[in-house]
């Protein structure tokens, strides 16, 4: 808990900058999209400033956006002050079953600790309908947990939480999801965290 406290903390130091760097949905956004039931409900677990949550509602998708850092959510709420965006912690989320037909998980679970992820992804499941969809990006390397220098201000140090890809496959598919579709890249700028990025798509 003190990891991702301090993880929230660093975000509600950056956002303005974040905002400035990170004004683009994120990668293979519309791959998910394209595989949601039309016009469905999604939930946007650590949606930060509101980026993706804002373009999944511009697709005619109905959206809820939770995030816990105050801050991150105070200019999303500013920006887009038409979605529905909520204070919460994804370790603690009360949504009822079968609740959406895609879950977009963009770079939250790398600032949980490693010993409560499958517990995480598992309440996701749970709350997806059948045959829904999620989708995860997370930071990609070496397994491990630590703190390094945060791009947009080194004098934060931030939490995260590094995946191997067969990590994180093996806890998806031990929840009991079906990958889908696998995408990774290299990072490409400073302003990205200096490791490659992994993206997943599953299904219920």
């Amino acid at each position: 808990m003190y990891k991702s406290k301090r993880a929230v903390g660093v975000y509600d130091k950056i956002f303005l900058s974040y905002e400035k760097e990170f004004r683009e949905p994120s990668e293979h956004i519309n791959d998910f999209l394209n595989l949601v039931h039309k016009n469905g409900d999604i939930l946007d677990v650590g949606c930060g400033i509101g980026v993706d949550t804002n373009y999944i509602q511009s697709n005619g998708f109905k959206v809820i956006g939770v995030d816990l850092s105050k801050n991150m959510l105070k200019l999303a709420k500013r920006k887009f002050p038409e979605i529905d965006f909520r204070i919460e912690d994804m370790r603690k989320l009360q949504f009822e079953s079968n609740s959406f037909d895609g879950i977009f998980v963009a770079y939250s679970l790398i600032h949980i600790s490693k010993k409560e992820v499958f517990n995480v992804v598992k309440q996701l499941y749970h709350f997806l309908k059948s045959d829904g969809i999620i989708y995860f990006a997370v930071q990609e390397g070496k397994s491990e947990e630590l703190f390094i220098k945060e791009p947009l201000n080194p004098e934060e140090d931030l939490f995260l939480n590094i995946f191997s890809y067969n990590e994180l496959k093996d806890i998806i598919e031990r929840v009991g999801f079906i990958i889908i579709k696998k995408y990774t890249r290299k990072s490409m700028k400073k302003e990205e965290l200096d490791f490659n990025k992994l993206f997943i798509l599953a299904k219920k």
